[in-house]
């Protein structure tokens, strides 16, 4: 082999390496409650607003609107009774004949009128944002009654030399998701 193959290949090997999972359910540690992985490290993201609050109200259930891996990721925390994306929430309106009372559930006004409407739920979702010329994703936690956002979590997206995957994104939000869930779930 000539030094061309051998560096390309080591190259390869190097970049396959650090490679973290995409969209992949993590484990959760039976010893500490935060997800485990057994690919890469998992980051630590920022807590931006983490508000004592009481969970118990939110407990029976949550609406995530995310990828169906996040939905999945939620259940496998264990805290919620009932984990429902936008599918589920429209079923439930349904069920309950509560289509005069939430003719939408695509705004914030439509996920207000559901809770007014039918009971207590969290709702968990991502957004990404700019900040200081870079991009962040956040997860968010937010009280569909008042519209105010309980807890807050963020990561530095990099596209250019860590990469963005589940190790340095998703898993270091849940993980932050998670703590305040344990702080707050009495």
């Amino acid at each position: 082999m000539n030094f061309k193959t051998i560096f390309t290949i080591s190259i390869a090997l190097l970049t396959l390496a650090g490679c973290g999972t995409q969209g992949k359910v993590a484990k959760v540690d039976q010893k500490t409650g935060l997800l485990t992985t057994d690919v890469g490290v998992i980051g630590t993201a920022t807590v931006v607003t983490a508000k004592q609050v009481s969970l118990k109200q939110f407990k029976p259930m949550v609406f995530v609107s995310a990828t169906q891996a996040s939905i999945d990721q939620v259940k496998t925390i264990g805290y919620f009774d009932e984990v429902l994306d936008i599918d589920g929430l429209q079923k439930l309106v349904i069920a309950n004949n509560l289509q005069e009372k939430v003719p939408s559930l695509n705004d914030k006004i439509g996920l207000n009128k559901l809770y007014r409407a039918h009971k207590p739920f969290l709702w968990v979702y991502f957004k990404r944002i700019n900040k200081d010329h870079k991009q962040y994703m956040q997860l968010i936690a937010t009280n569909p009654e008042t519209l105010e956002d309980l807890f807050v979590s963020e990561v530095q997206l990099d596209f250019v030399w860590s990469g963005v995957n589940d190790q340095n994104s998703r898993y270091p939000l849940f993980n932050a998701l998670i703590t305040w869930i344990q702080q707050n779930k009495a």
